[in-house]
């Protein structure tokens, strides 16, 4: 089990939201390995999955990401097992980690790809955000969860000591084949937009493409970006599933969310003119796959709203 200080939880606020990959429907049960080996193979011979972090296929503007990141970052699910879409989104204000993050990757279902997988993911996370990231086992505030079916008892009963919020998701995940994997989060018990910890939980069955797509988007999504928009592409943050794993869409999106011009509270009447200077400030018209340092001016641009139905996601059989 995880060493930290469970009085260091118990006073932190609950989280106000749940991220979730693949949203779908079925019975309570847990899908076997196989089924979650079979419903990647589907998807992906439909052509979603992408591993692309920057798809010619898939342009974005300054427009774009300044309006992405008003639905990514601005507004979250009301209600998370359902998918997202106007009726389902509510305003949320700026929300960010807060301090030193010091991850522990645990469960019997960790296996050495997870560790490398989530060092370099965390690595990328820390250059993008200014975040001091570490993995601890003494001193955690960010727990990564893959667990296999015999401990899951233990782990819960864990939970229930440390968190009674934490352990009702974990049992929310456990039941409900509707949540492939969950991210969770806890607010400062002094700030309610600062971050002081978070879970991500996903079972062992989950693996492949798939693990390192719960992975992605559930530690990056409880670092702020809470939400899923249709439009939102190329992105993991998009319902559709199409692509896998952080994009560099999606890195900017992180490194707006973290700029020092946002603060945490600010609304989106507050927050959006800051954030045009800031992509103002990037520059997009250059050679992917790398994060641009420098700063080039780009027009004004301005924000748009728009919104369709998401795409609906099949179900892994058990």
């Amino acid at each position: 089990m995880p060493s930290m200080s469970r009085s260091a939880v118990r006073t932190a606020l609950s989280a106000a939201f749940i991220s979730v990959l693949f949203v779908v429907t079925g019975c309570s049960e847990r899908p076997s390995a196989a089924a979650y080996a079979a419903f990647e193979a589907k998807q992906r011979a439909k052509g979603n999955l992408r591993t692309e972090t920057a798809p010619e296929d898939a342009p974005y503007d300054a427009a774009d990401l300044v309006r992405n990141f008003e639905r990514i970052a601005l507004y979250r699910e009301a209600d998370f097992t359902k998918s997202g879409g106007e009726r389902n989104w509510t305003p949320n204000p700026v929300q960010r980690w807060a301090g030193p993050l010091r991850y522990d990757l645990f469960g019997k279902g960790v296996t050495p790809e997870d560790r490398a997988e989530v060092a370099r993911l965390m690595h990328r996370i820390a250059g993008l955000t200014g975040l001091d990231i570490t993995e601890s086992r003494t001193d955690s505030n960010f727990w990564i969860l893959i667990s296999t079916p015999d401990e899951r008892d233990d782990l819960s009963a864990h939970l229930a000591q440390v968190n009674a919020w934490l352990a009702k998701d974990f049992e929310l995940w456990r039941n409900n084949r509707q949540v492939h994997c969950l991210g969770d989060n806890l607010f400062s018990s002094d700030d309610r937009n600062r971050f002081s910890f978070g879970l991500v939980v996903i079972g062992s069955e989950t693996g492949g493409l798939m693990r390192r797509a719960c992975l992605h988007e559930e530690i990056v999504q409880i670092l702020g970006l809470a939400n899923d928009h249709p439009e939102v592409r190329p992105s993991i943050f998009n319902d559709d599933g199409e692509f896998a794993l952080l994009t560099e869409h999606d890195e900017r999106l992180l490194r707006i969310l973290y700029d020092p011009r946002l603060e945490p509270g600010m609304t989106a009447g507050e927050a959006m003119p800051i954030v045009r200077q800031i992509v103002a400030g990037i520059e997009l018209d250059r050679p992917p796959a790398q994060l641009a340092s420098g700063a080039a001016a780009l027009t004004p641009i301005a924000d748009t709203a728009g919104s369709r139905p998401p795409a609906t996601q099949d179900a892994p059989g058990n």
